[in-house]
């Protein structure tokens, strides 16, 4: 499904509405909620609605459980660590138990922290194959999403569910989901804001399947569902047929 909005805070609205809708349903149907979260600055306008206090209320945090879909291998306390960011603008500001939040861990040996995470996914859902309720993702320019960037070792990757990879264009080192677990997911929500994406999303969504040249192809879901929340310009090269406009008022 695509939904297009006119702002970047309406998307984010229909996107916390989702996040809190699911929660709701995961938690009265078997009593918890996990979510993966993506890094990114569109992400933090939806932190920031769901840490106000009529909209954190709704939720029963205390069954919420969250982890990340990547992560920049530098310090907790970075303002471009992922974590930080959704620590700043909705952890610190919402009951959620400190046991309930699973960080990727950046110790210093980036591939003992990549299996150290996947074991604990496993053991959290005690499944090889873990099911996440809900998995957010966001585009890149080039088309990466989450760290699995143009030709990724991680397209590849047919074992791991989490692994370290070094991002070359980026010169940084990186931990990331795998293809297959985030085709897992119940549920993938790609959130994608601004016209610099536009071009990104025309040939993800309209382009020839070439994942090895735009990665976020890659994403399709096994038995979930994924839906695709655009501002109107991050869709503007979208051809007509695939455009769904969405009207949403802002909290």
């Amino acid at each position: 499904m695509i939904n297009v909005f006119d702002s970047a805070k309406i998307l984010c609205q229909s996107a916390m509405e989702i996040f809190i809708g699911l929660a709701k349903k995961n938690i009265a149907q078997k009593g918890s909620f996990a979510v993966a979260l993506s890094g990114g600055s569109t992400p933090n306008l939806m932190y920031d609605l769901l840490a106000q206090k009529e909209n954190a209320k709704r939720i029963n945090w205390e069954k919420l459980f969250i982890f990340w879909g990547d992560e920049r291998y530098i310090s907790y306390n970075s303002k471009d660590n992922n974590a930080f960011q959704a620590k700043s603008h909705l952890l610190d500001l919402v009951p959620i138990p400190q046991n309930n939040i699973f960080r990727i861990p950046v110790s210093g040996d980036y591939r003992n922290d990549a299996l150290h995470y996947e074991e604990g996914i496993k053991k959290f859902f005690n499944a090889n194959l873990p099911h996440f309720d809900l998995i957010f993702l966001g585009l890149g320019e080039e088309g990466h999403t989450a760290s699995i960037f143009p030709g990724s070792e991680l397209l590849q990757e047919n074992d791991a569910l989490v692994k370290d990879v070094y991002v070359t264009t980026k010169k940084m080192q990186r931990i990331s989901f795998t293809p297959m677990l985030i085709n897992a997911a119940k549920e993938i929500v790609f959130m994608v804001a601004g016209k610099s994406k536009s071009a990104a999303v025309k040939e993800v969504l309209e382009g020839k399947f070439q994942p090895e040249i735009f990665p976020a192809q890659i994403i399709k879901p096994v038995e979930g569902s994924i839906t695709w929340l655009l501002d109107k310009d991050a869709a503007s090269q979208l051809s007509q047929q695939k455009k769904h406009k969405k009207n949403a008022s802002i909290i």
